[in-house]
């Protein structure tokens, strides 16, 4: 006849292997305060850095050529439109939970 197993090597057998399952689960994410402050911060940098970049660029073709005021205002509303374009990407990028956005967006 076929012995009756051991009701206390079972449960210990259990114990183990649930305490293993629990190991190997991945800690849950904990949302730090700083990530929608990160995000807001990147967004707004990506703004400034393209309309800054875009004055740059306008003032030193003015000087160049001498047309102080034209290619200023040009390249600083394509600046402008820029940083616009970046930060609706980045947003893109949380709303679809994609790239570095959606892991500060989190």
């Amino acid at each position: 006849m076929a012995e009756e197993p051991d009701r206390q090597k079972l449960d210990a057998l259990t114990d183990r292997i649930q305490a293993a399952q629990k190991a190997q689960e991945p800690a849950p994410r904990r949302e730090s305060k700083y990530t929608k402050a990160s995000l807001a911060w990147r967004m707004v940098i990506e703004l400034v850095v393209g309309m800054g970049l875009g004055v740059l660029l306008g003032y030193g073709l003015d000087v160049l050529f001498g047309t102080l005021p034209v290619f200023l205002m040009i390249f600083a509303c394509l600046g402008f439109a820029a940083g616009i374009k970046t930060m609706m990407r980045t947003a893109d990028e949380v709303k679809h939970k994609r790239g570095e956005g959606a892991r500060l967006g989190d």
